[in-house]
């Protein structure tokens, strides 16, 4: 009878426990880590988080691989060497995209994030009672856009990490910054920002199944996200992005983009997201050593 007491009172306090032992663990080693690093200068943290995307590139062979593949197939004029070279930077970008995410609110404020072309957002917030959509990509320090949270509250899609812990850990350091984490496929979460006045960025480079589209020449499929929410809400979508300047992240808000409606909603979709694909393609070949290669972009249409 004891032992079943026990037996039912553990069961009671595991329900009741938010996190696993080995993510409270892996928690316990992140905000160590944080704590120590917070010691060095921004400068300093920065070179260190470019080794880490370094170790990683030599480490972890399977993503290597397909980066130098992804690189190969967007610029089939390029040599080995100058290859290997954008690969190697991509990793350190990410590497500093990582820290930018840890550190955020520290990033974003005394100088070290600079808005271009502020106006631009001024204007797609002007008379609209709801969110404006950011349709932008991943590529240098993209979290950083959140420095204008001093223009609305200012909101951004993620997927969920598996561990918990740290995913809460990293949605607190991000809304210190000014960053509030919207779940991928939360769809009332979404609604409920897009009724807000509020800024919404969307990363929509990812591989998706809504639309056919190209990509440097190459077959692949999208995401439609941000024409479909663009029309259903009536709001405007400004494309806008953020690269690395030294030590200095620099948000660009480049251009509002006009939905273009076509005879049907899917070509409608197809056309304006093969639009917004040939912009990503613009920057990226400005800045292909800040684009995160380290995910697969093209994969095979089924028939």
């Amino acid at each position: 009878m004891y032992a079943l007491f026990l037996k039912i009172n553990f069961k009671e306090f595991k329900n009741k426990m938010k996190y696993k032992i080995s993510e409270e663990i892996t928690g316990f080693f992140v905000i160590l880590l944080k704590k120590i690093l917070s010691i060095f200068s921004l400068k300093t943290r920065y070179r260190i988080f470019e080794g880490f995307g370094i170790a990683a590139y030599y480490l972890i062979k399977k993503r290597r691989m397909l980066a130098i593949d992804n690189i190969k197939n967007a610029f089939p004029e390029k040599n080995e060497k100058d290859v290997e070279s954008i690969a190697k930077e991509s990793y350190k970008t990410m590497g500093k995209m990582i820290m930018t995410s840890i550190f955020l609110e520290e990033v974003t404020r005394d100088g070290n994030t600079v808005v271009e072309n502020e106006e631009l957002m001024r204007q797609a917030c002007e008379n609209n009672e709801k969110a404006v959509l950011i349709v932008s990509l991943h590529l240098g320090g993209f979290e950083a856009g959140s420095r204008m949270r001093d223009i609305r509250k200012f909101y951004a899609v993620f997927r969920n990490q598996k561990n918990r812990k740290i995913n809460d850990l990293m949605g607190k350091w991000r809304e210190k910054g000014g960053l509030n984490s919207l779940p991928l496929h939360d769809s009332d979460a979404l609604r409920s920002a897009i009724n807000e006045k509020s800024i919404i960025a969307l990363a929509s480079d990812h591989y998706g199944k809504d639309v056919d589209v190209t990509f440097f020449g190459r077959e692949t499929t999208g995401v439609a996200g941000p024409v479909l929410l663009s029309m259903k809400h009536k709001i405007p979508v400004v494309l806008a992005y953020a690269i690395f300047d030294g030590d200095v992240i620099r948000v660009k808000n480049k251009k509002i983009i006009e939905i273009e409606k076509q005879a049907k909603l899917k070509e409608t979709m197809q056309y304006n997201m093969q639009k917004i694909y040939h912009e990503f393609e613009e920057i990226i070949r400005e800045y292909p050593e800040q684009y995160m290669w380290q995910h697969k972009r093209w994969r095979n249409k089924k028939k």
